[in-house]
């Protein structure tokens, strides 16, 4: 047997003979053909028998088999570039989570500001909002007293309208 030929048993049944595998020369030469095409027309095939001194089916067979382990091996990338992306999507969800927690607690700090402050107030698909009390602070209605404050200015008419208070504290306006 030359150097690097390897030997097991052959598969015809019950045939004692070793059966003859691959030199590394013949891996390296149907590596490198497989490389420029995976997949083996009968020509090539022919040419690679005639060179390595195999059988045709022989190279058929080495063909199907590699072809295999490449599907394998561009799964494995595959499956491990999904792995990746879901990590980063998923660490940015949950970061994203934490963020949305720590702003409902700072709203829920200013509601609770603005309750203090002003009285009682109502959340209202997500906006803000003063209701008026039939009795406020010295005399005036809560927005009256969030008007004088510099909060935000508008005219007061209608004492038992909901009014709508952004985020941000809005400049006063001469009447």
């Amino acid at each position: 047997m030359e150097t690097g030929e390897r030997s097991v048993p052959a598969m015809d049944r019950g045939n004692k003979e070793k059966k003859k595998r691959l030199t590394n020369n013949q891996i390296e030469l149907l590596e490198r053909s497989f490389q420029e095409e995976i997949k083996l027309d009968p020509e090539r095939k022919m040419k690679l028998s005639r060179e390595l001194g195999l059988q045709p089916r022989q190279i058929a067979v080495w063909f199907q088999n590699r072809r295999t382990r490449w599907k394998a091996k561009q799964l494995e990338h595959l499956y491990d570039m999904l792995k990746h992306q879901y990590d980063v999507v998923s660490n940015e969800k949950q970061k994203l989570q934490e963020e949305v927690i720590k702003l409902k607690a700072m709203l829920s700090k200013q509601q609770g500001y603005w309750t203090q402050k002003f009285g009682g107030y109502t959340e209202i698909s997500g906006e803000e909002t003063v209701e008026s009390t039939s009795e406020g602070l010295r005399g005036k209605s809560n927005i009256e007293h969030v008007a004088d404050q510099g909060y935000c200015s508008f005219a007061v008419e209608d004492y038992n309208t909901t009014v709508s208070l952004p985020h941000c504290h809005w400049p006063v306006v001469p009447y």
